[in-house]
Parts: structure tokens; sequence; C-alpha cells
């Protein structure tokens, strides 16, 4: 069967999903917060023996089908953390929103379940065993809300579209299978029907990932999600998807034939969804929108690792982007009052006098956002820009720093409506929220502390993925 640590993670987090749940069915007080600290103990248990785990080589299980390497290491510890921050996050905003917290722990532990099963395996069939885990635990947790009617389309919306993602990525295995007779990520695929069986298979995880022109979904359903979904939305699975087509398609991108036609049409989608979700952000007057856009153009700036087969500069990238769009989005959560959010620029005119210990994080992880130096968002598309280029993708890097560019305008019009405008007087009471605050608190020392020091991340990820591929 293999090693049992290379399986820890995924028992441990299983393992407190069912305890999450059978919590839920006998518990008599249904506003304990048992399930979050019993969700966060199963996170911690699996960041434990994924650390305990560190110095060892690849770890496999099933006959090597689920392999624990550097890579999915990494991604783990991310998985982990955004796990941690949004069951935080949920802690007292379901209480406010009228959500189950049971439910929300257990099927966000099950999400991070099928996250740790695609990142860590090298077989397509086994990547679709993940995705369908993650993507039925997502589909529910976007309709938590059932009183709200936007919650509910969203959940609608995001269940017929991953269908259909789904369906394509299903077609596309049968036409890789049988015509090579492998399911191995990054073999070949000879053949006109191999090759468009493995195009299906990519434009499936460019709909999880919301890479143009697959993301007309995710303004929609990022918006109607319950926030501390949206959050784990606009971070997890594009840092699944992303790492999945990394190891897919960097064999087949050194293969020159090969190449010539993959590298321009990653980088062509790359390039379009870098402006598609910038310029659409643009006209954004909710700020919960006008993210969810932000993370599309993201997409593309992670893309451009892709292209340039740059594992390094991936995990730098989710690991900065984790710490920079969930304090965003804490910051609305902090916001919200009972029943309802505060997610237009009219809500949080003024913000900067009113509570500015909310404002400036929020400025912070904007301008960090947008890659303003010395935050740690310009460091991470430094280094994947930087990559593109010794790669000789010029063209593509000079597209995405003018799409970094335009991002500026919305970014800096959030902090002018912040600081430059007068808003109304304060109607809501203060709200304790110490689990909140100490997330947004992370994430803000994250940002500046890998925009000030990255040396010691970097050094250890460089360390650990050396010329991984």
């Amino acid at each position: 069967m293999g090693s049992p640590l290379a399986l820890a993670p995924l028992l441990a987090v299983t393992a407190g999903a069912l305890a999450v749940l059978l919590l839920e069915a006998f518990l008599r007080k249904k506003d304990s917060e048992a399930p979050a600290a019993l969700t966060v103990a199963a996170l911690l248990t699996a960041g434990f023996f994924t650390v305990l785990s560190w110095g060892e080589p690849g770890l496999g299980a099933f006959g090597g089908r689920l392999v624990l390497d550097p890579l999915a290491r990494f991604l783990i510890v991310i998985f982990v953390a955004l796990g941690v921050f949004v069951a935080l996050m949920g802690l007292k905003y379901a209480a406010r929103m009228g959500l189950a917290l049971g439910p929300f722990c257990g099927l966000l532990l099950l999400a991070v379940a099928g996250l740790m099963i695609m990142v860590s395996t090298g077989d397509w069939l086994v990547v679709f065993l993940g995705l369908e885990v993650l993507s039925v635990s997502s589909y529910a947790l976007t309709g938590l809300r059932l009183r709200d009617r936007t919650s509910s389309e969203a959940a609608a919306k995001y269940f017929l579209m991953g269908s259909f993602a789904a369906a394509f990525f299903v077609f596309g295995l049968a036409l890789v299978f049988g015509t090579s007779g492998r399911l191995e990520l990054g073999s070949g695929v000879p053949g006109a029907a191999a090759l468009a069986g493995l195009g299906l298979i990519v434009s499936a995880l460019f709909f999880k990932i919301a890479v143009a022109p697959f993301h007309m979904w995710a303004p929609d359903v990022y918006e109607g999600a319950p926030t501390p979904v949206t959050v784990f939305l606009t971070i997890a699975p594009k840092a699944a998807g992303l790492a999945v087509l990394l190891r897919a398609l960097s064999p087949i991108l050194r293969a020159e034939g090969a190449a010539a036609v993959l590298s321009p049409a990653l980088s062509a989608a790359a390039v379009l969804t870098m402006f598609a979700g910038n310029l659409a952000a643009l006209r954004q007057t909710s700020l919960k929108r006008l993210l969810a856009y932000s993370s599309i153009a993201h997409s593309g700036y992670l893309l451009v690792a892709v292209v340039a087969r740059d594992a390094a500069g991936l995990v730098f990238y989710a690991a900065v982007y984790l710490f920079m769009n969930a304090g965003a989005f804490g910051v609305l959560i902090a916001l919200s009052g009972r029943g309802f959010e505060r997610t237009s620029l009219d809500d949080i005119a003024g913000l900067g006098r009113r509570k500015p210990w909310l404002a400036a994080p929020l400025a912070i992880f904007l301008l960090s956002l947008a890659g303003f130096p010395p935050t740690a968002g310009f460091l991470a598309k430094f280094y994947v820009f930087g990559a593109a280029v010794r790669e000789g993708h010029i063209a593509l890097t000079v597209a995405a720093v003018l799409a970094s560019l335009v991002s500026v305008a919305y970014y800096l019009k959030v902090i002018v409506a912040m600081y430059m405008r007068e808003g109304e007087a304060e109607q809501e009471p203060w709200l304790e929220e110490p689990a909140l605050y100490l997330v947004v608190f992370l994430c803000l020392f994250g940002v500046v502390e890998l925009g000030l020091w990255p040396g010691n991340l970097l050094t250890i990820i460089r360390q650990a993925l050396p010329g991984f591929f």
C-alpha cells in the first residue's frame, strides 16, 4: 500500500470531516463553536504530518498513484493555512448570517481533502476523483445561505457549469486512454485524438481556475457565495488546478514540436484572462465583485508560471496570494452586520476615518494585489515574470506588466473611497471577533514580511524544488 505517512494528511482531514458532521448531528447547542475548533485541529494535524515528512523523498501510496512529493507538500501547507483562515472567518459570520457551522466546517474539510488528492498524484483518474470531491463540496458550500436567493442562484450556476466541465474532463480521459493506453500526467499524447482529449481536460481545468474564456461563471458565484466560501473559491481551486497543469504540461512544453503549439495557446489564454479580469473590474461598484474579477486576473498571472515551467514561482505566488486575498475579504467580513454585508464602494466611503484599523490593512492588501513595492505582491509578480523572461516569453511578460498597470486603477479607486470620500455615520456597534481579526493580522504580517524579507521562504522553496521538472 505504500508509506502510511503519505496518507496521514489526507486521513487527518477526512477523519476530521466525519467527526465534525457526527458532532453536528448529536450537538444539542446548535450555535456551539466546537465544529470550528475541531476543524482547525484536524487541519493542524494534517499540517503536522506534512511537515513531519518534509525531509523524506516522494512518499507513495496505492502503487504510486498518490505521491507526497515536495510540490504536494508545499501546496498542502497552503491549503491547511487557507482552511484554518476560512474556518476562523466563518466562526461568527455563520451565526450572523444564519449558516449552520457544522455543515460549513464539514464541507470545508472535504473540499480540502479533494485539493490534497488533486495535487498529490500523477494519474489523471485520481486527479478527477479529487476534482469531484472538491467540486461537490464547493457547490454545497456556495449554496449554504438557504434563504438567500443570490446564494442559491450562485450554487445552481456553479453546479450546472461544473457538470459540463466534468463531462469534458471524462470525455478527454476517454480519448487519451483510448489512444495511448496511459493516464499518467505528462506522458506523451501521440495522435490527433489524444491531443483533442488533452485539450478537453485542460479546458475543464481552465473552468475550475477561471481562465478566460471559461471564466464567465466566476463573478456571479464568488459574489453570491458566503464571503468565507468566496475566500476559499478564489484561492484553492486555482492553486490546485495550476499545479496539475504544471505537472501535466511541463514535459510537453519541453518538446519542441508540441511546445510550438501549446506554449502560444497557453500564453494567449493567460493574456486574455489578465485583461478580461482587469478591464471588467474597472466598472465594478461592489468590492466583492471587484475582488472576484481581480481573482480572474490573478489566474492569468499564475498561468504565466505554468508557461514558464516555474514551480518555485507558482508556489511563492500562491502563498502570497493567500495572504493578500484572504486579508482583503477578511476586512469585508469584519464590516458585515447581522444578516447583511457591506460590500459596495459607498459602504466603505470614509472608512479611513471611521475604522482606521480596518482601512489601513485593506489598503495594504490592495496595494499588494496591484503589485506595489515593497509588498509581497510585487515580489510574487517579479519572480514569475522574471522566469517568463528567462524562458524567452518576452511578449507575454510585457502583456502581464501592462495588465498589472490596468489593475492599479481599480485598486486605487477603493483606497480613494476609503480615505478621500465622506461616508455615512457608523450604524452598527463594534463586533467582537478575535478569530477574524487574528486572521487579518496574520495576513497583514504575511504580506509585509514576505515583501520585505522573502529570502527565508524562497530559500526553502528553491531548495525543495530545484529544477523540479
